[in-house]
């Protein structure tokens, strides 16, 4: 069990991807819960300023593990 951000922008993002991403063969994109842990946790927002809690970030995957369409989000 992960602990996720209570004030995320995140589940938008989420939802985003799934309806317009789609994989090379036609099928919607469905991201793995790493990657759904990991937009939760990019669009993390400070309740009490509203602001996000990062400004940049790294991601270091091997190839094929879907980093194209996580930045696309």
């Amino acid at each position: 069990r992960f602990l996720l951000p209570e004030y995320t922008l995140g589940w938008h993002c989420l939802a985003w991807t799934a309806t317009y991403l789609q994989h090379h063969v036609g099928a919607p994109w469905r991201s793995t819960p790493e990657q759904a842990r990991l937009t939760l946790w990019w669009y993390a927002l400070d309740p009490a300023t509203n602001r996000f809690l990062w400004r940049d970030g790294v991601i270091q995957r091997l190839k094929g593990w879907g980093k194209d369409p996580l930045v696309a989000t």
